[in-house]
């Protein structure tokens, strides 16, 4: 018995060998057949080649059909080695888990394998390329698109990585003939909670999501029309069967049905895209109904006009980073805010009502990015005290006036503060070439009222988690994310950007009472020691 265990594990691995090797065989009509060279001789070669990609033949292939020079032969080495070549350029995304899985499991093994041959020196080639980029990836780096980001790249541009997976995985399906299962991605990408809308990636979903439905529709048409003949072929069929074979058969269809109603109400439960089942004629009109709902819905959307509100949006997330330490970078969100308003205009209402929130959440970040440069340009500006001496006479603290290039709106903030008026900044005020809220601007877009949950709800959709009457989501994708280096404009400052003066007393300073104190203290003493030498002199 082990004996003829050891036989099979042997013969498997000598053909296994032997599959490494990959010969091509090129004839005279341009064919070229690739598999192994079995013999030669000096009239044929017998080959096994591949006559499909699953399917192999073996056959004698006369020298005269073969072109000249027509035969090439590979090393192992050589054959795995094209496998390996396709790992490189590497594919977007690659999480670092991944490139040591690729390094340890296919590279190191082929090098270890061919020491000092041609092909492990290439390998060598493609190792350290996937080192180096795996040290972007722990280090904070991501590849998109063929290009690579830096750590803070990476974290303006968190929305648009996320919703490019969900379209890949989403494609990947789709190529795969899995339509409900790229719809269900799609769902997720198109999701107004997720915020991916909002994403660059989201425009050109839609218009894959269609040439998708389009395709499923026929599918599920067809289905629909093949049901009854089906039907009947399986009734038939039965009929004509007997005892066991008729019970036999009987069981296998109960059991068929079973299990596609389990699947069908699980699916059901999370989506409203599941597998269609070629007998259910109530399930396939319904999911047909959904095909063509979701078709109509989508070509309503003006894709021209999303691709140039998210364009707007993607910039002032990038912008978003560092506005609150770079005036540049206020500047371009400002902008971009304003660009994408009046672009929204133009969009569908419920598009329209999803940038409403999106665009109330980011004039939140810039009125609270604009006080917090505005400060920390005014503690660069304001003079050092003199050594050993008492910082007084600060126009910026004493509300005197502003002190020179600091922002008016910041001075009269800090002016107020320091006589004693603690309310906190108001993150809706209107900033520099920005429209307050509830005005009329011909460059803003005149958005409906906001739904009172931030979010523009769907039916029968849930209000989003996370979410405040006022309408700015808490850190979610889309929805003005949290950047590094300052709070929500929401949440209570933790510690002031600068130190604020306490409110004094009306009336005398407590600096001018010590004094008065002290001075006397010490015309009392003079008092006393005149009087001390009067006395002596008596």
């Amino acid at each position: 018995m082990k004996l003829s265990r050891i036989r099979s594990a042997f013969v498997l691995i000598a053909c296994s060998a032997g599959f490494l090797h990959a010969d091509v065989v090129t004839l005279k009509d341009g064919r070229k057949l690739e598999g192994n060279i079995l013999s030669e001789s000096a009239d044929a070669i017998r080959m096994r080649y591949k006559l499909t990609p699953k399917i192999w033949d073996e056959k004698d292939i006369q020298r005269s059909e073969i072109a000249e020079g027509g035969i090439l032969k590979q090393k192992p080495e050589e054959v795995e080695l094209i496998e390996l070549k396709k790992l490189v350029p590497t594919v977007d995304l690659l999480t670092a888990e991944k490139y040591e899985q690729i390094i340890q499991d296919r590279l190191r093994p082929f090098i270890n394998r061919y020491p000092k041959t041609p092909e492990a020196a290439e390998a060598e080639k493609m190792l350290a390329v996937m080192q180096e980029e795996k040290e972007k990836v722990v280090a904070g780096g991501i590849k998109l698109e063929g290009k690579w980001l830096n750590p803070d790249e990476t974290k303006a541009e968190s929305l648009n990585i996320k919703a490019y997976g969900l379209r890949a995985a989403m494609m990947e399906k789709a190529e795969a003939k899995d339509y409900s299962g790229a719809l269900k991605e799609f769902d997720k990408l198109s999701d107004p909670r997720s915020g991916y809308i909002a994403s660059i990636y989201y425009p050109k979903a839609v218009e894959e999501a269609v040439a998708l439905l389009t395709k499923y529709e026929a599918q599920v048409e067809q289905m629909i029309k093949d049901q009854p003949t089906l039907l009947k072929m399986r009734e038939d069929g039965i009929k004509k069967l007997i005892e066991p074979d008729l019970t036999r058969m009987k069981d296998a269809v109960k059991r068929e049905e079973e299990l596609w109603k389990t699947n069908y109400d699980q699916e059901r439960k999370s989506s409203r895209w599941y597998t269609p089942y070629k007998y259910d004629m109530p399930s396939l009109k319904t999911l047909s109904q959904s095909i063509i709902t979701e078709k109509n819905r989508l070509k309503d959307i003006d894709i021209p006009v999303i691709t140039k509100v998210n364009e707007a949006i993607a910039r002032l997330m990038r912008a978003d980073a560092k506005a609150a330490q770079n005036a540049d970078e206020l500047k371009k969100m400002g902008e971009a805010i304003l660009e994408g308003e009046t672009a929204a205009a133009s969009a569908d209402s419920n598009s329209m009502q999803f940038y409403q929130n999106v665009f109330q959440a980011y004039r939140q970040r810039y009125a609270y990015a604009e006080q917090q440069l505005a400060v920390a340009t005014a503690q660069q500006q304001m003079p050092a005290p003199a050594a050993g001496g008492v910082a007084t006479g600060s126009s910026a603290i004493a509300g005197t006036g502003a002190a020179p290039g600091e922002d008016a709106k910041m001075a009269a903030a800090l002016a107020a503060a320091a006589a004693g008026n603690t309310a906190a900044p108001n993150p809706n005020a209107a900033a520099p070439g920005m429209p307050a809220q509830g005005t009329t601007d011909p460059n803003a877009a005149q958005v409906p009222g906001a739904v009172p949950n931030g979010y523009p709800a769907q039916p029968g959709a849930m209000p989003a988690p996370g979410t405040v009457p006022n309408g700015y989501p808490q850190q979610q994708p889309g929805y003005a994310p949290q950047q590094q280096g300052y709070a929500q404009p929401q949440q209570p400052v933790a510690s002031a950007p600068m130190p604020v003066t306490p409110p004094e007393e009306e009336g005398m300073s407590t600096t001018n009472m010590l004094l008065i104190g002290i001075g006397v203290v010490v015309l009392v003493l003079l008092l006393t020691l005149l009087g001390g030498g009067k006395k002596k002199q008596k």
